[in-house]
């Protein structure tokens, strides 16, 4: 059985604030003798004592864990991204502290409020709408804050994204290159920026060809009740279209289970997705796509943050990740 640090002081015979002390590396500051210091750890060292992570965040200052805040930990985006922030920090003795918002403001907020007072040492963050004050909140409790995927204009923090209006401009030239004339836009009520670049991009594509635009918005928070047949019966009154471009992967999947299930019209157009899915490339057809490159983005938003600790806070910066067009 582990001993506490009272049994410790105990069976040396020193005082339980001498042991404390020496287990977080105070000995020096606090005039104990190298030899009682080296009794102390040889002996710690011997019956395993690990320290109660919370006692060693009192002494220390320090809780060595960051917080990660996404949208939802289990999809296909923020999930990969949270293992590869989770294994970068590991090496640097980090732990993590993970929570979704769900895309909803209150939660977010109470996610916040909830790893400051866990005393998280930086936060990485892909921030709701209406979210600016808490984010101003981080950075008054001198936190570390990397925000990224999506930002709030209105607080300067160091950004890690990618160019959403390129990338989708990219998809718009691969349709047309592949001989799509009227294909249609499938996004997400949205005013995270962005949902809304990837959008903007689409219409400047038509206004600037004189393709028609044709977008249809779903409602994210209740998708699986209404998005399918929503999906469908837009498709069945836009009889002219010829492609499919959608804004995220999760619509595409939507879009799959509306077009190519029992009771879903057949349509024999392509369909591309901004985000890749690992069914993308066993479906047959194959789904082109746009592809974020998620373990860059996770180191940069990683190395950003570590600095911020180590250096201090400093000037907000901006990092713009290139992405991949993936032709199938």
């Amino acid at each position: 059985m582990a001993k506490s640090i009272k049994e410790i002081a105990q069976e040396l015979n020193v005082s339980k604030s001498t042991v404390s002390l020496v287990i977080n590396h105070k000995a020096e500051q606090a005039r104990i003798s190298k030899e009682l210091e080296k009794r102390v750890l040889d002996y710690v060292e011997k019956v395993g004592y690990k320290p109660n992570s919370l006692a060693k965040s009192l002494a220390t200052g320090r809780s060595n864990t960051i917080g990660l805040i996404v949208e939802n930990i289990g999809d296909s985006f923020f999930g990969p991204f949270a293992l590869y922030v989770e294994e970068l920090l590991r090496k640097k003795n980090y732990h993590v502290l993970y929570s979704s918002t769900l895309g909803d403001a209150q939660n977010a907020q109470d996610i916040i409020d909830f790893m400051l007072e866990k005393r998280v040492e930086g936060i990485i963050l892909a921030p709701t709408v209406n979210l600016e004050e808490h984010q101003r909140k981080i950075l008054e409790h001198k936190v570390p804050l990397v925000v990224f995927d999506r930002n709030s204009p209105a607080v300067a923090t160091h950004y890690v994204h990618i160019d959403n209006g390129d990338s989708s401009l990219k998809a718009c030239l691969y349709l047309q290159s592949i001989g799509c004339k009227n294909f249609g836009l499938i996004t997400i009520d949205s005013d995270q920026p962005q949902m809304l670049a990837r959008k903007e991009a689409y219409l400047e594509f038509c206004t600037k060809t004189g393709m028609k635009a044709r977008v249809l918005e779903l409602p994210y928070h209740h998708l699986r009740k209404k998005g399918i047949t929503a999906l469908r019966n837009w498709v069945s009154k836009n009889t002219q279209l010829d492609g499919l471009f959608f804004t995220t992967n999760y619509l595409c999947i939507l879009g799959l289970k509306s077009l190519r299930t029992e009771g879903g019209q057949r349509v024999d157009f392509p369909l591309f997705s901004f985000d890749d899915h690992e069914l993308f490339d066993i479906l047959n057809p194959k789904i082109s796509c746009i592809q974020q490159p998620l373990e860059p983005i996770a180191k940069t938003c990683v190395r950003v943050l570590l600095k911020e600790i180590d250096q201090g806070i400093s000037s907000p910066k901006e990092y713009v990740i290139s992405t991949n067009l993936i032709k199938r």
